[in-house]
Formats: C-alpha cells, structure tokens, sequence
C-alpha cells in the first residue's frame, strides 16, 4: 500500500468516527429529529410521511410465486408495508420513529450514501436487500431483513432502491374467485400446502362450528360449489332424507363409492343444508 492509499485510508477511519461520535451525541432524540440535525429531511417531507400508511404484508392463497428478479433498482414509493409486526399498519412516519437499530443505519448512510443505488458499494458479508412484489398490486413488501434500511431511506425519499432479489407473485384469478366464494358463503378454510395451480390436489379443509369437510384440491373445491348452490333445501327434500336414514342401515354411506364430492355431500347432507338456509337467510337481510 503506497503513502497516498494510506493517507486516504486513514483519512476514511477518522471521518468514520467523527460520524459515529455525531449520531451518537444525539441520544435522546427521536429519529425524525436525527434526520433533521443531518438535513436528510424537509418539513414537507416529514409532512408526507405523516400521511402515509405502512401496509401488512399477507400472502393470499390465491397468489403464486411466477419468478426471481435480481439487482434491480426499484420505484421506492411503491414499497407499500412490511411483514415486521413492530412497523406494519402505522404511518411511514411511525415506522420510523420505533425503528431500533437506527443510530447504526443513520451513521452507515451518513458513511456510504451510494448503498442504496450501487452494488459495487454493498459489503459482500452483509446481508443483501430483498423484497416481495406483488404483480397484480404492482407493490414491493419487506419480507426478510432489512426494515432499518429500506424505512429510513423511504422516509427521507430515496427515489430509487438498488434490490437485490426480488420474489414475483401474481393472482391466479380461478383459485382466487373460488376462495371468496368460499369466504362469502360463510365457511373458513386451510390449506395444508401452497397451491401452484388451479391442478394442484393438496387437501383443502371447509369448517363452520358445526362441519368440517376436506376436499382434494381446486377443481374438487369447483365441484362443490356447483353442487351446493343446487343443492334442495326443501323441507320435501328433508323428509325424505330422514326417512331413508331410518328405513335404511347405513344410509350416509350409500355413495362411499361414488365420486368424492357425491358421497361428501350425502354424508353432509343435515349439516350443509342448515348452513345453506342461515347463508340465505343473513344474505337476504
């Protein structure tokens, strides 16, 4: 290392430290107030921030992941909120100001303010800036680490974030129009796996206080929604089905070996329609 390179290197150490012995003179002040004492924020922009809503990140069953973009720079203001419980459905503002690892991110921008646009300036041992993006929203969500970073450079106005990996997710809109429909017909679900496709078979669990049915996959799920919405309510109907259930051994079991949903909704049959007259009753009011 030549005379020149060290004078500059320890030129670096000293500025370093003068930064770091700055950002911690300023114990005891809020984080929007430490941005205000560098000028990394205008009265208009802490205004802005005020404003804007910090969203939970969730992941519907109805989004798949359909690709990986890597080292990217991104329109800041379309990252929309986190999966962090400490900063998600507060203002950006908020966000900001519970932030704990602040003194540390303020005093590294302060050091390094090309982080957030270059790559070339990024700590190959640190880890690396990633994001969720949801397509159909066209938003960016925090999902791993980083909620120091990215919220402190969102609030001062970064118009571009240098991304790493991006995880792409996008609706698959036949799973998405079953699922509401399911919601809207007042039963809850789970599922045990993440669907792929409208193809996929991965058990699909259906329950109210009163019945619990696992059906085998989307198309199954199809299925049944055509057969509740024709399925006979009538008090006809119920009488008959009483009468076969006494006059017959085993009767819920006639269609054991008929198709799944055939036999799941003979088996149901008691239980299915007292759902069906409450839905219609609730969504007739």
């Amino acid at each position: 290392m030549g005379i020149e390179e060290i004078r500059k290197r320890n030129e670096q150490i000293e500025n370093n430290r003068l930064i770091w012995q700055e950002v911690r003179s300023l114990e005891g002040k809020t984080n929007i107030e430490k941005l205000k004492h560098f000028n990394l924020i205008s009265k208009e922009r802490e205004k802005e921030i005020r404003e804007i809503y910090f969203k939970r990140y969730y992941e519907e069953k109805w989004e798949v992941k359909v690709g990986t973009i890597k080292n990217q720079l991104i329109d800041s203001k379309k990252i929309a909120g986190t999966c962090h419980s400490d900063y998600y459905e507060k203002t950006l503002f908020e966000s900001l100001n519970s932030l704990k690892r602040f003194e540390r991110i303020l005093a590294e921008l302060r050091i390094n303010p090309k982080y957030y646009t270059s790559d070339e300036t990024r700590d190959k041992y640190e880890k690396k800036i990633s994001l969720t993006y949801k397509k159909h929203e066209d938003k960016y969500y925090i999902t791993g680490d980083g909620n120091n970073r990215l919220i402190t450079v969102l609030a001062i106005g970064f118009p571009e974030i240098l991304v790493n990996e991006i995880c792409v997710y996008d609706e698959v809109n036949e799973i998405k129009d079953i699922l509401l429909w399911v919601r809207n017909e007042g039963f809850h679900y789970e599922i045990e796996k993440d669907i792929k496709s409208v193809n996929d078979s991965s058990p699909i669990h259906l329950f109210t206080e009163d019945i619990y049915m696992t059906i085998n996959g989307i198309e199954k799920l199809v299925i049944f929604k055509e057969k509740y919405e024709k399925m006979n309510v009538s008090n006809f109907k119920l009488k008959i089905y009483k009468f076969n259930s006494y006059l017959f051994n085993e009767y819920k079991n006639k269609y054991r070996y008929s198709d799944e949903i055939t036999h799941l909704f003979h088996m149901k049959y008691l239980q299915l329609r007292e759902h069906k007259l409450k839905m219609n009753k609730v969504q007739g009011d």
